[in-house]
């Protein structure tokens, strides 16, 4: 009966870390800049920067909102229109 209710324990706290609700902090800007840094065109920078801004934090990448996933895709590409296409067709 211990061994289930920790067990039971052990979910929550995860799902409550997974899902954010135990740390609702927003990314800084610091970290934002960094996501922005890599990109190959200041468009797609400047998208990175506007989409991550107020983005809550997370622990990994993965865990980033749809709109901040396309701008660091866009941010992979060479050209301006690049970028705005994979951006475009990722939202």
């Amino acid at each position: 009966m211990v061994l289930k209710m920790k067990k039971l324990l052990m979910i929550i706290v995860l799902g409550l870390l997974w899902s954010g609700i135990a740390n609702a902090e927003t990314m800084s800007d610091e970290k934002c800049g960094e996501l922005a840094a890599d990109a190959k065109t200041d468009w797609a920078a400047q998208m990175i920067f506007d989409d991550c801004y107020g983005h809550k934090k997370v622990m990994l990448s993965f865990q980033y909102d749809e709109y901040l996933t396309c701008a660091i895709k866009a941010g992979k590409a060479r050209t301006e229109t690049a970028a705005r296409n994979i951006y475009n067709d990722c939202t």
